[in-house]
């Protein structure tokens, strides 16, 4: 049997094909993630634009033909944060039915579960011995899950993310110092709230698009790989001197530059790694270890083997 699930976040859309094997296993045939920055323009406002609707549409009606390809007989989809957020999320979600596809907005807990159920997945190995915290910097939300082994001790979702702060906070490009220390003091004031005293976790893992392009940019990749990222140390001192080349040039050199990113995701990468960077020296950690296991995977586990 063939399964998908759609992870529709503030920045991209994420698409996964799986083949259950046996019990809980899967094989993955298929994994795709398009930019459709549902949150551009976000604001106070808290309205999704009709532009971001069309562009969403558009990767939809590309992921129905992959669909229909690999034969695909059921679609689970959840939408988060910019969605969750909006004021028209009604407006949205029927649109988003009219092409073809249901969609369940979940609470920041329930994001927090499923994704923690995607790494563990992913990790289980790594996982096995110690306390560890796990982050997902999405566009508009960043989770934090703080799990012993493969259990969830405890999970809150701070409402800000890449896309939130690039829009706050970053109004030059390339991006000035200034800007991006601006936009981490925010955002490490917003982490405080919820964390005063923390026992420190013996490791700390990272997940979705920013992290793990972070790790293809560390590693040297033309072409993305799931395998060479997977379970990845990316090391603080990469991430700065990673940094100090991003901030040395325009989005559009980025994207020139480094062939993994793509198309949407060139200015978001860099208060992106500068956040990264924060929850390290916040958390007093010297590396990451990089996962693509997220919600998408979470999602597909939690319907299929649990119901």
């Amino acid at each position: 049997m063939k399964y998908a699930t759609l992870d529709m976040g503030t920045n991209t859309v994420r698409l996964l094909i799986a083949q259950q094997r046996e019990g809980c296993l899967f094989d993955f045939l298929y994994q795709k993630s398009r930019i459709a920055r549902i949150g551009e323009g976000f604001g106070n406002n808290k309205i999704i634009k009709k532009e971001a609707l069309e562009r969403t549409l558009s990767i939809l009606r590309e992921y129905k033909s992959i669909l229909k390809k690999y034969d695909v007989k059921e679609v689970f989809a959840a939408a988060t944060s910019a969605i969750r957020e909006a004021q028209n999320r009604q407006w949205f979600v029927e649109n988003i039915k009219k092409a073809g596809f249901d969609i369940e907005v979940i609470t920041p807990q329930q994001e927090a579960e499923l994704t923690h159920i995607g790494i563990v997945y992913m990790l289980k190995d790594i996982i096995e011995n110690g306390n560890w915290l796990a982050f997902d910097l999405g566009g508009g939300s960043t989770e934090f899950m703080f799990s012993s082994k493969n259990r969830l001790i405890n999970s809150f979702s701070i409402p800000l993310g890449g896309v939130k702060l690039l829009e706050m906070f970053i109004k030059k490009d390339p991006p000035q110092e200034e800007e991006l220390d601006t936009a981490a003091k925010y955002f490490k004031k917003q982490l405080e709230q919820y964390i005063k005293k923390q026992d420190k976790p013996d490791f700390i893992v990272g997940n979705a698009g920013t992290v793990t392009s972070l790790a293809a940019i560390d590693m040297n990749l033309t072409t993305y790989s799931f395998e060479k990222t997977e379970g990845y140390k990316l090391k603080k001192e990469n991430i700065d001197k990673i940094l100090t080349k991003l901030i040395s040039m325009s989005a559009q050199k980025r994207l020139e530059t480094y062939k993994i990113l793509e198309k949407g995701r060139e200015d978001v990468i860099v208060v992106g790694a500068k956040i990264v960077k924060t929850i390290l020296n916040f958390f007093d950690k010297d590396y990451i270890i990089t996962t693509n296991g997220s919600l998408r995977e979470g999602l597909l586990i939690k319907k299929v083997c649990y119901g």
